[in-house]
């Protein structure tokens, strides 16, 4: 590992947006993103909170849940 990819990964690094913003979407064989059929499972890095979901809806609402909770730890943190 190089000195750059270590740095990658230091706390102070996995603070920022890029990484509390961050996903794993994996999807199951039977996805059919024409047909409308997606289903997997869906993990936040920062919180290795996950989900399956069974339409792009659950994918949408779990990652739009998890935005919103990252903002709000944010703005609290920022609050005097």
């Amino acid at each position: 590992m190089t000195l750059d990819a270590r740095w990658a990964y230091s706390p102070s690094v996995m603070e920022r947006w890029q990484h509390k913003a961050a996903f794993v979407i994996q999807f199951r064989p039977e996805t059919d993103i024409e047909a409308g059929r997606l289903q997997g499972r869906v993990e936040h890095i920062a919180s290795y909170d996950s989900t399956r979901f069974f339409s792009l809806e659950e994918l949408l609402c779990f990652i739009a849940s998890m935005l919103d909770k990252v903002r709000n730890e944010v703005c609290e943190v920022d609050q005097p």
